[in-house]
């Protein structure tokens, strides 16, 4: 039988807090540990308690969610988060992700999707909201890739597939959608990843939005 994953939640309205608890409580393969109103709490409870995974609103007082985040990576590197938050705009998701979230939610999903987000990041892939795609994508798009970022500069063709990747596009799909072969798709991921150094797609979509920061 596998291990629940140990949760700890983090959220300063108690209405949410309690219904995420109560949701967290029909999953199997959870067990709630704890919970905290502000980041200052989840950083005191992860000092004293051992915690794989805390769900973290972004708005909270004292300690907001993108500064708990980024202690939390820097000094419990192996503790997963994963951003739960009425806020859905470009520039909220891609600081939490450049804090080190391994994923962001909405606080409108369903059991469902909280299901697969928890299953995702704990083998370590990046989820983002089903519903998000369409303002990362667009995000991304309006924002001209920092070319001098990269060791070599992408082609259009690489990134148009960079970009159907942030979208959540499977290789299958994105032959499909660009009457490309597989193979063809599969040259020009390798191409990308060599470019960015990064190793799967999870660090892809982290790479994409840090450097458009930049711009």
């Amino acid at each position: 039988m596998t291990t629940p994953q140990r949760i700890l939640i983090a959220d300063n309205h108690q209405l949410f807090l309690d219904g995420l608890r109560m949701l967290l409580d029909r999953i199997d393969t959870c067990e709630v540990v704890g919970d905290a109103k502000n980041g200052r709490e989840v950083l005191d409870f992860l000092a004293e308690n051992q915690v794989d995974c805390v769900l973290i609103d972004v708005e909270m007082p004292e300690l907001n969610g993108i500064e708990a985040t980024q202690i939390i990576k820097r000094q419990w590197p192996d503790v997963r988060v994963l951003a739960i938050s009425m806020m859905g705009d470009y520039t909220t998701v891609q600081q939490m992700l450049k804090a080190g979230a391994d994923g962001y939610l909405l606080k409108d999903m369903g059991k469902a999707e909280l299901v697969r987000a928890l299953e995702s990041v704990a083998v370590g892939r990046i989820f983002i909201s089903p519903a998000l795609s369409p303002v990362l994508v667009h995000g991304v798009a309006e924002r001209p890739i920092n070319r001098q970022a990269y060791a070599e500069p992408l082609t259009r063709r690489e990134r148009e597939i960079m970009l159907l990747i942030l979208d959540g596009l499977t290789n299958e799909q994105m032959a499909l959608k660009l009457c490309l072969s597989r193979t063809t798709i599969d040259t020009h991921r390798k191409h990308i990843m060599g470019k960015t150094g990064c190793k799967n797609s999870a660090a892809l979509v982290r790479y994409a939005l840090e450097r458009n920061m930049q711009i």
